[in-house]
């Protein structure tokens, strides 16, 4: 199971606020367009949020493997 953008900013200390961390509060589904909140998007490794029938096995199925790919961005 991937992980979702709540689990991510549980991770980094803020269940109520995503955005505090960097997340997004709000997002779209790169693939369906579905309108989705923190707690149903899921980060994908193409860089964009998908809804749970959407990810696949695009999503990230830890926190750490999703902060080593955000590492990744920020070094570019």
């Amino acid at each position: 199971m991937p992980i979702s953008i709540l689990d991510a900013a549980k991770s980094k200390g803020s269940e109520n606020d995503p955005e505090a961390v960097g997340l997004p509060m709000f997002a779209g589904c790169q693939h369906c367009g579905a309108s989705l909140a923190y707690y149903n998007s899921y980060p994908t490794k193409s860089g964009y949020i998908s809804c749970r029938d959407c990810v696949g096995d695009t999503g990230f199925e830890t926190v750490e493997e999703f902060d080593q790919f955000q590492a990744t961005l920020e070094e570019d």
